[in-house]
Formats: C-alpha cells, structure tokens, sequence
C-alpha cells in the first residue's frame, strides 16, 4: 500500500483532509498531511512565506515519513508539491495532482493562471501592502465547494484563511533528472469553478501525467465527494 502525503492548496490548512485520509486508511494506506508555512494551524507571519519555505516543509514532512511517499496536492499545492519533489525525488513513488496547477520549468501559479479560458474575475481580494490575498466570506462556497453538503460548506467556509502571494508568483526551477523522472497522473474536477477544467487538462498533458482522470466535482472534492476522491487516488496510487 501507498504512504501519502496529502498537501492542501490556497487559503485553506490540513483541515480539509478528514474525510479522505479516513477513506485512504481504510483501504490499507499510510496517510499523512502537514500545515504549510503560513497556513491552517502554522503561525509563520505571512510577510515570511515563500514558495522555497513550502518545499522544505515538504521535504522535511517526507523525511520523517521514512519511507517512497505517494505525494498529492491540490489547486495551489499543485505549485508546492512540485517545488519539493525536485528537491526530494529519490524519495517518492508518484504524484498526483488534484485540479491542480502543474508548473513545467519556469513556471509560477500567476503564469499558469493567464493559460485559462477568459472567465468572470475571481473572487480574490489582495491586500493592500500586496503581501497576502484573502477570500471574501461571501464568495468562498459557491466558488470552491458548491457541491458540498450545506452543513459541511458551512463549517469549511470560515476557516479560509489569507493567503500568501510570494508562493504564487515564484517560478518553478525543474530538472529533468530529479522532477522530471517522476511518475504523474491528474484528477481533472469538471464541476470546478476556481480552476478551469480546461486549464487543468492543459497543465495536465503538458506536464506529462501519464495517468489524467476526471471527477464530477468541484474544488473541493475532499469535501464534496470524499469517498469517491480516495477511490481515485487509491486506485492511482496502486496502478489498479
């Protein structure tokens, strides 16, 4: 069986893992999640985030599991995941990304971002000093989790927190002989209204993914379609 290493994307912490990582141990793995620099429980001033401060807690989280991790980021932590997997190849078995952004070399979550479709604006709001971008309060469950149960969205929607810039705006630097070797697949979320299915399947197939599959979701498909997330990922995971 697979040891994950569930990473969480914008705005949000390792609360949004439960449910999945619950499916996943049934199904006989090892599961793991981590806070990132700034995010969930982490108290690391945002003005201090950086995407290279995110790889290495990766990394470190890696280390400690001890053991090939099955490594798996979603939206933003597309960005973060792949930033560590270059720095620590030679321990993991694969990556999934779940509608996720997937960098190739030179690549940031901003330019990734300008590959959509046009669209409405999103519903971001940067702070003044540009530092941090929040989600207004409003706009947090019909942009991410509309297809989530009323109570769970509920519960979710005031845990959002701001999230730091520099790790969206950073270029990723990829080699081929450290990220470049790693087995990939995607789950592309169809229903998803804050990463564009399009852009998703694009990042996808441009990166390489080897395995692309889609899910009848939102954004949040943790939350939404839980049972049927770690399915998906099992079934990735053990290239059933």
């Amino acid at each position: 069986m697979a040891n994950f290493l569930l990473i969480h994307g914008a705005w949000q912490g390792k609360w949004v893992w439960p449910a999945v990582s619950a499916e996943l141990t049934m199904r006989g793995h090892e599961v793991h999640s981590i806070d990132l620099p700034g995010s969930g429980a982490d108290a690391t001033p945002q003005d201090q985030v950086t995407l290279s401060l995110y790889a290495d807690a990766i990394v470190q989280a890696i280390k400690a599991i001890g053991k090939r991790v099955t490594l798996v980021g979603h939206s933003m932590g597309g960005i973060a995941v792949t930033a560590a997997a270059e720095k620590a190849a030679d321990s993991l078995a694969r990556i999934i990304y779940l509608c996720a952004y997937v960098p190739v070399n030179g690549d940031s979550l901003s330019s990734l971002s300008e590959l959509a479709p046009a669209r409405l604006p999103s519903p971001v709001a940067l702070a003044h000093d540009a530092i941090a971008a929040d989600t207004p309060p409003s706009a947090r469950v019909e942009t991410f989790m509309q297809d989530a149960p009323y109570a769970v969205a509920q519960w979710a929607a005031p845990q959002f927190r701001s999230q730091a810039m520099a790790p969206m705006t950073t270029p990723v630097q990829l080699s081929e002989q450290a990220y470049g070797k790693l087995p990939k697949s995607y789950i592309v979320c169809t229903r998803d209204r804050a990463v564009d299915p399009v852009l998703q399947r694009v990042m996808a197939a441009r990166s390489g993914c080897s395995r692309i599959k889609e899910l009848a979701s939102d954004h949040s498909p943790f939350l939404s379609r839980p049972t049927e997330t770690a399915e998906m990922l099992h079934r990735m995971a053990t290239e059933l």
